[in-house]
């Protein structure tokens, strides 16, 4: 068995791949292994996932398996459900004509040749034969491989003008790969760059979540700026130790928080409101990002209140970073430490509203409870009776 037939084996849907590839074969259709997976395996790597491409139609596709999704079903994509696994099988397929700078109007069932011609990039555009376990390349991929370079398929520019997301994605498998942007592709994407303005807002922020998790993200993020990529999409400085890849960043929203640190107030609002971000992780990157531009907008408030703003996990992250740059070292692991001995998840207060019900009003109770939580913070009360004894003390000297 031969390395690329050994990894691709040892991927968790390999019985599924199987599965479909047998019951396609035994109808008399021809199915391979096509795109990342195959370029993965020759790199010594085990892909993400395993897609086929076949001669099969879509109804075809349809009618011999029980479980389909039609997710693309004019454009010749399927999924096939099987043993739980999730596989993607596509027809050999030429495109027709690009008007949105995204998908073909139409496109022509065609040959694993034809197919391999309208792909993006060279080192994408392989596929492998399991019935005699030989990668097929049609598009000198294998070479470009091995010198660890980037070269999109054809000419360049035509490329990038069928789907301008690929401007984006060249700086991003450059990072994946490490590989150098073959010099006529990064020329036609320094002609493009502009282009790229035309793509979603979600198709930008997934190719950046991409692009930032990568080992050799500086790299893509070089390309960008020297192609003028950066220039249209983040047009802000990049502070020189954020193009490296942070070990603390293990989410999404923290490699894109350390992405726009640099910005300045104007620059974050037009990059979040670009990169369409969840309610939930666009709070977290702007908490973070007003630490970084202010630590002692946190640290110069109470104990108390500190720990309630740790309660956001922007803030939480935002003064990691801070630490590991030696920020405010004193004074920032002291709070993460207090901060860790609660668990890192704020208590119950031990009072509420109904406590001072009748006995304060409007903006006084909030007062009243959150003095009360702060004293509790800083351990001052240590339990509920304790909690009560300073509201009866609270309640006279409020009333004198």
């Amino acid at each position: 068995m031969n390395q690329v037939q050994s990894l691709l084996q040892s991927h968790p849907h390999w019985p599924a791949v199987e599965s479909i590839y047998h019951k396609l074969q035994a109808h008399g259709y021809k199915a391979f292994l096509a795109g990342g997976c195959v370029r993965d395996a020759l790199l010594g790597i085990v892909a993400n996932d395993l897609d086929l491409a076949t001669d099969a139609t879509p109804e075809k596709v349809e009618s011999l398996f029980s479980k389909t999704v039609n997710v693309g079903k004019s454009f010749g994509v399927m999924r096939v459900i099987v043993e739980g696994a999730d596989i993607e099988v596509a027809t050999f397929r030429n495109d027709g004509t690009y008007s949105d700078g995204r998908r073909p109007e139409n496109v022509v069932f065609s040959s694993p040749q034809e197919d391999a011609q309208r792909r993006d990039f060279t080192v994408n555009a392989l596929f492998y034969d399991l019935a005699t376990a030989q990668v097929l390349d049609y598009v000198d991929g294998q070479k470009d491989l091995k010198a660890g370079i980037l070269r999109t398929v054809g000419e360049a520019e035509r490329r990038f003008e069928e789907d301008q997301l690929r401007l984006l994605r060249a700086a991003r498998f450059s990072a994946q790969l490490n590989f150098e942007l073959e010099p006529v592709s990064f020329a036609a994407v320094k002609k493009m760059a502009a282009k790229v303005k035309s793509v979603s807002g979600e198709r930008i922020r997934d190719e950046m979540t991409k692009l930032l998790k990568t080992e050799h993200a500086g790299r893509g993020l070089q390309v960008m700026k020297d192609s003028g990529l950066m220039g249209v999409l983040f047009p802000f400085r990049l502070r020189k130790n954020d193009w490296v890849k942070n070990p603390l960043a293990t989410e999404s929203w923290q490699r894109l928080a350390l992405f726009v640190r640099s910005a300045q107030g104007s620059e974050l609002v037009a990059a979040l409101d670009m990169l369409k971000l969840s309610t939930r992780d666009r709070r977290a990157i702007e908490d973070a990002w007003k630490v970084w531009h202010d630590p002692h907008a946190v640290l110069k408030n109470s104990l108390g209140k500190q720990l309630q703003m740790l309660a956001k996990e922007g803030v939480v992250f935002a003064l990691r970073i801070l630490l590991s740059e030696a920020v405010e070292k004193t004074a920032i692991e002291t709070l993460l430490a207090e901060w860790k001995s609660w668990q890192e998840v704020l208590p119950r207060p031990f009072l509420n509203g109904e406590d001072v019900k009748g006995r304060l009003t409007g903006p006084a109770i909030g007062v009243c409870l959150e003095r009360a939580f702060e004293q509790q913070l800083e351990r001052r009360l240590q339990s509920r009776d304790e909690a009560l004894l300073w509201l009866k003390k609270y309640l006279e000297r409020e009333s004198t």
